[in-house]
């Protein structure tokens, strides 16, 4: 009987242990599920440890047609890539390949928006009032719409975090238990 709760002790131990040395995607920018109104450039990827060299991410669009991603640069917890031309307006796929820490490979994937509205131009024989009104006008806006766009990803982050339980709480629970079975066990064996 010794033997089997030890055995199973040391199981949950090295389950429990793995659990917890896998690296996950804590954030990304643009985050999942956002709409980015602004011109994106980059892609940035934060993970909840260090990821090693040979990780990768690929962008496509909905209609599977792969996106270039340059300069992909990785250091500790942080994986960057430039884009080489800004996304025009839809829906995005970014697939991320990771190489942990503990050299195992842990890979996800999550979706964006991009919904840039059209710029409007000023011909040119305006005088400089105008453009300079028109200027703090599109900034006004502009300063509302990104609020507006904070608030909206603010609160589906929380939506998300809400159903989303943290990594480290599965191999707990699993560990309490255990303990309690062997409480049980150990129970019913002194009674005999």
């Amino acid at each position: 009987m010794k033997k089997i709760l030890i055995a199973t002790l040391i199981f949950i131990f090295a389950i429990s242990t793995n659990a917890f040395a896998h690296t996950h995607l804590e954030s990304s920018s643009p985050e999942d599920g956002q709409v980015v109104t602004e011109e994106l450039r980059e892609i940035t990827l934060n993970f909840e440890g260090k990821i090693e060299q040979g990780s990768k991410f690929e962008l496509s669009n909905t209609q599977g047609q792969s996106m270039p991603v340059e300069n992909i640069s990785i250091n500790e917890g942080k994986m960057i890539g430039s884009l080489a031309t800004p996304l025009e307006n839809g829906e995005y796929l970014v697939n991320w390949t990771i190489i942990g820490a503990d050299g195992h490979p842990v890979d996800g994937e999550f979706s964006f928006t991009v919904n840039v509205s059209a710029s409007e131009t000023t011909p040119e024989n305006e005088n400089a009032t105008t453009n300079q009104q028109n200027s703090s006008q599109d900034e006004s806006v502009h300063e509302h719409h990104e609020q507006t766009d904070d608030n909206i990803a603010n609160e589906q982050t929380e939506e998300k975090d809400e159903g989303k339980l943290p990594s480290y709480l599965i191999p707990v629970i699993i560990i309490v238990l255990i303990a309690i079975a062997a409480g049980v066990l150990f129970g019913f064996r002194r009674k005999k």
